[in-house]
């Protein structure tokens, strides 16, 4: 929110806030998408879905570095989209749409909190929701270092939470004889349907999708330019590798592998392995909940310019209610958010980088071969496929 020396990220702290974003949604709703594609259509499916992502996160990191200011998506599509008559009007009307899907996928983090700690520790609705709003929201209020720091030290405690659950399962399944049902179901090439490979590309590229937290990367690393693309294109690379991981162990190591992939996965393997199990789907959904909910409350700090407590209680509050309200589970928020998300990008943000690179002679931060038309269709393409595969039916 500040823009002061104590937003000064380090490289880890950057990559972090990136992978944080994007961690929860994507790795846990992903297995249960690539169990129904088949494993080999499923892993290029999210190859194509990280470079794709990888090219558009490089341009708005550009788009970032290259506008100086430090600021928000918002803030940056008002001076090099909506301009002219009527640009106030749109920028308006871009903050409420954007702000409705902002609120609609942290309510899906939200929901799934409260499924998993009803399921693991017994807290009947709303506590369950109340309590994982607690740890959720609080982080935002606090700053973009503290931001960096939580994410940091999360998603270090995931790694480790992981690797002990996936030596757990290579040591359970080779005592059984071999991978569980799910993982020879899953070999065998499926029938045709358009719909499924649709669906995990949505769900994939949402996973990759840290947009929005791009701006405070490169506020963080400003001094430090040229760490920006890397941080970038490390965060997303550390949701690619532990997305691929907890897919093939969630393969595995369930006989069906449930919606949230982790749920199934550690039942498994017994109590203590249900227990690493819950908290790593807390920690995935609590580090997304924190970058997405500080990229919201900055934006809105930004928009209304109200003090950063005010912010904060206009983009975590309403994701609570919404929740409680039962407006869908954790799949249904996480594909209805990841195609509002996909329209918005596809449709608004190619135009304004292209805006903007007409106001500069050399791109601050992206590397040359990237600055082409070709990128721009290579990202078109991408997120109109996103929107579908988010509508498609999975019945």
């Amino acid at each position: 929110m500040s823009k002061s020396g104590s937003d000064r990220l380090s490289f880890m702290e950057a990559t972090s806030i990136i992978a944080g974003y994007g961690i929860g949604g994507g790795i846990l709703a992903v297995p249960w998408l690539a169990s129904r594609n088949g494993v080999f259509l499923a892993l290029s499916i999210i190859a194509l879905a990280y470079a794709a992502s990888l090219v558009l996160h490089l341009l708005i990191a550009e788009l970032s570095a290259g506008d100086g200011t430090g600021s928000q998506i918002v803030e940056l599509y008002r001076k090099y989209l909506f301009t002219g008559k009527g640009g106030a009007a749109f920028t308006w009307i871009f903050f409420v749409v954007m702000g409705v899907v902002f609120l609609a996928n942290l309510a899906a983090y939200i929901s799934g909190g409260n499924e998993v700690l009803a399921q693991s520790l017994g807290l009947p609705s709303p506590w369950g929701a109340v309590v994982f709003y607690i740890l959720a929201a609080a982080i935002a209020a606090m700053g973009l270092k503290v931001l960096g720091i939580a994410e940091k030290w999360a998603v270090g405690a995931m790694v480790v939470l992981f690797v002990g659950l996936m030596l757990a399962t290579v040591v359970a399944r080779t005592r059984l004889g071999g991978p569980a049902a799910a993982w020879t179901t899953a070999l065998e090439v499926p029938a045709p349907r358009l719909q499924l490979p649709l669906a995990l590309f949505g769900m994939a590229m949402f996973c990759f999708a840290a947009f929005f937290s791009v701006p405070q990367v490169a506020v963080g690393l400003r001094d430090r330019p040229k760490l920006i693309g890397k941080a970038v294109a490390a965060g997303l690379g550390v949701n690619g590798v532990l997305i691929l991981l907890v897919t093939l162990m969630s393969l595995v190591a369930s006989d069906s592998v449930t919606e949230i992939a982790t749920v199934g996965w550690a039942g498994t393997l017994g109590p203590w392995a249900q227990a690493a199990g819950t908290a790593f789907v807390i920690l995935a959904m609590l580090t997304s909940y924190w970058s997405i909910s500080f990229a919201l409350s900055s934006i809105v700090e930004e928009r209304l310019k109200v003090p950063r407590i005010v912010a904060w209680l206009i983009a975590t509050v309403p994701t609570l209610l919404i929740a409680l309200a039962g407006f869908g589970g954790f799949m249904g928020f996480m594909r209805t958010a990841g195609g509002g998300i996909a329209i918005l990008i596809a449709v608004l943000f190619l135009p304004s980088y292209a805006r903007y690179r007409k106001t500069v002679k050399e791109p601050a931060i992206l590397h040359r071969v990237l600055d082409t038309k070709a990128s721009a269709w290579i990202v078109a393409v991408a997120y109109v496929l996103m929107a579908a595969g988010s509508m498609v039916s999975l019945k």
